[in-house]
């Protein structure tokens, strides 16, 4: 095995790719997604990849790709340089100590460590982390092309390849229209398969209520992050009055915010996200607190490439309950890929992958083609 992996550099790249069609959210439309990808070299020739995905700057969460680069690049990048890449723990913990927040650039630097230590010890990431319950993950497809009669063709177009699953995005309008939307597709798909609906925090109390009920007909398996992420007793409220379980996604975004979680009956299912919990042993951390309070799991995504998605699903596969399986449809959607081989999906179902570290090679000369200039 020879020498520690010490990190000697660690360089960072903004990449922007382009989606197959517009993703319309209740806080925009992107028809790209923004990367930044970390680097990382460590002696004897390792180098390991890490990855955060964000949209059109600020949108989603109060980090852009600009924020993040400059983060890793002035303040974590330079306490890492000739440390131990294994000890990626303890070395994650004093950059939580050092520096507030920005759990994207956090996330995307524990991948690259994570990628490190699995090359050195010629192990997966599923194997460090204590081995897989299971090798694939059933996929949610989201339906949100911006209009109805496009969404159906596509669902039927991916039931004819396997997949089951399907989410739809709400909250862009009225939420009567989100209403009609799902019956429609309830209708059109048939009794069997699974409808999600993700309303990423668009609605009030007052519409959520009214929405609630008649949703109810469409038998949805769950409904996400209705209200805005701070209104918990507002969650709690509607979850006692709903017939559907409620997730909680952009509520969660720590320890504390499960433990918040928890104590105010908020929600019956967590949506998993590596970036916005600051990483994979934050997101290991918070899944045990939820899942020892009886909370369901789903794993959601930011639209990763290969390279993001795999460490989503090394995380996937060392769960012992994943009972909503996950969206990691990401290198479907985007026009281009940072991968020599891009991660594989069969039967409605991805695949975790097998090789050392996250078990993606990243193609250099396709970082360099989609990096901003």
């Amino acid at each position: 095995m020879g020498m520690e992996p010490l990190i000697e550099t660690v360089d960072t790249f903004i990449v922007d790719i382009p989606l197959r069609r517009p993703h319309v959210m209740s806080f925009g439309a992107p028809d790209e997604v923004n990367f930044v990808l970390v680097r990382v070299r460590a002696r004897g020739g390792i180098v390991g990849w890490g990855e955060a995905a964000t949209f059109q700057g600020p949108t989603w969460s109060e980090e852009s790709a600009e924020t993040i680069q400059v983060v890793i690049d002035r303040y974590l990048a330079p306490l890492l340089k000739g440390r131990n890449a294994l000890l990626y723990n303890p070395l994650m913990e004093e950059l939580e100590h050092r520096f507030r927040g920005n759990h994207f650039a956090k996330a995307a630097v524990e991948m690259a460590l994570m990628d490190v230590a699995g090359r050195y010890l010629g192990q997966p990431l599923h194997v460090l982390l204590g081995g897989a319950f299971r090798m694939k993950l059933d996929l949610s497809w989201s339906l949100a092309s911006g209009s109805v009669e496009t969404d159906i063709a596509e669902a039927r177009d991916m039931m004819a390849r396997g997949h089951r699953i399907f989410k739809i995005k709400m909250g862009a309008g009225p939420a009567e229209k989100d209403v009609a939307k799902l019956a429609l597709l309830r209708r059109e798909l048939g009794p069997e398969v699974g409808l999600r609906a993700d309303v990423n925090q668009g609605w009030d109390r007052r519409s959520a209520l009214r929405a609630l009920r008649e949703l109810e007909e469409s038998r949805p398996d769950f409904l996400e992050q209705p209200l805005p992420k701070w209104d918990l007793a507002g969650l709690a409220d509607l979850r006692h009055k709903s017939a559907i379980p409620l997730m909680a996604d952009e509520s969660l975004s720590d320890a504390h915010s499960a433990l918040e979680i928890v104590r105010a009956g908020a929600a019956d299912i967590i949506s998993y996200k590596l970036t916005k919990l600051g990483g994979l042993a934050r997101s290991l951390a918070v899944y045990r607190l939820a899942d020892g309070a009886g909370l369901g799991a789903y794993i959601g995504c930011m639209i990763e490439t290969s390279l993001g998605t795999a460490a989503y699903l090394h995380f996937g596969a060392v769960l012992p309950r994943l009972e909503y399986g996950c969206e990691l449809f990401g290198p479907l959607l985007l026009k281009g890929d940072i991968a020599t081989k891009a991660v594989a999906f069969a039967d409605g179902q991805v695949l975790v992958p097998e090789g050392p570290g996250l078990g993606i090679e990243v193609d250099e000369a396709e970082v360099e083609r989609y990096r901003r200039r």
